[in-house]
């Protein structure tokens, strides 16, 4: 009986000794994989930790890259800006001085050939317009001359022939034509046709009225635009005679270098007549100062 209990008791400690060991083997797996778990998570975290920085540096990097391009695309578009205007301003510059010299040989031609200049604002500087006629783009405008000269010459007499008793004052009408020639270049002896119709008034014979109608055909003669002469052969009073009248001509002053239409004629004229009126035996001749005002057409 003893012997029984002794192994009872026997097995009965060894089964304890058994679930002990067995309880703490246990334990020591949970402890470890406790601290398996931790350190999975301590490393998880980091590699949490450096992902997280990974991608912050990663956006930075790619925001500084974009802002560098950025930026340097601005000063590209920047310097081909002022590029631009820089190229602009010197073609404008360049523009403005051909325009102006392009005027400036207008002005030159227009006035040499005698031509009206007009100044227009919006003349365009291409090449085609430069190189165009002069009275092309409005520019120039040039009034076809007729080549006429009408000219009204008023004479107040002072010298007269024996027959007048009062000198004769009146006016003639001086019509010149384009017909003629010249010699000596521009600036030579220029000759031209001409019609002269008048009328004077004065005294003659017994101091009768005498009023001479006077028509006549001759030559108009100019030379260097300064000095003129013009003689007519003509029918004055009641018989044939001459009609002559010489002096300053402010042509170059007026038409030449002011423009005008117009031209001034100053010097002295004078008559002949075979008959000055229907009585016989008076010719007789009359002078003096006379002034013309020419307009051209």
């Amino acid at each position: 009986m003893t012997k029984g209990i002794f192994l009872k008791l026997s097995t009965a400690i060894l089964i304890g000794l058994c679930s002990l060991s067995a309880q703490n083997e246990g334990d020591v797996d949970a402890i470890e994989k406790a601290r398996q778990a931790k350190e999975a998570a301590d490393k998880a975290a980091a590699d949490a930790a450096a992902a997280t920085e990974a991608a912050i540096e990663a956006a930075a990097a790619k925001a500084a890259k974009e802002a560098r391009e950025d930026a340097k695309r601005k000063k590209e578009e920047e310097e081909a800006r002022k590029a631009a205007e820089a190229a602009a301003a010197e073609e404008a510059e360049l523009d403005a001085a051909a325009q102006a010299a392009a005027a400036e040989a207008k002005r030159k031609m227009a006035a040499e050939l005698g031509l009206d200049y007009v100044e227009n604002d919006n003349v365009d500087t291409d090449e085609s317009d430069v190189d165009a006629e002069i009275d092309t783009a409005g520019v120039v405008e040039a009034k076809e001359s007729l080549g006429i000269n009408l000219g009204l010459t008023g004479s107040v007499g002072f010298l007269n022939g024996e027959y007048i008793t009062n000198t004769p004052v009146g006016a003639s009408l001086v019509i010149t034509t384009p017909y003629g020639f010249q010699i000596g270049g521009e600036n030579g002896l220029s000759l031209t046709l001409s019609f002269a119709l008048g009328s004077y008034n004065g005294n003659g014979g017994d101091n009768e009225p005498l009023n001479a109608f006077l028509f006549g055909a001759g030559a108009n003669a100019t030379l260097f635009d300064m000095l003129f002469s013009e003689t007519h052969a003509s029918y004055i009073g009641a018989g044939m005679g001459v009609r002559h009248f010489s002096g300053v001509s402010l042509e170059r002053i007026l038409q030449n270098g002011l423009n005008l239409p117009v031209n001034v004629l100053i010097g002295a004229e004078g008559f002949l007549t075979t008959k000055a009126d229907e009585v016989s035996g008076n010719t007789t001749y009359w002078g003096g100062l006379g002034v013309r005002l020419d307009y051209s057409f």
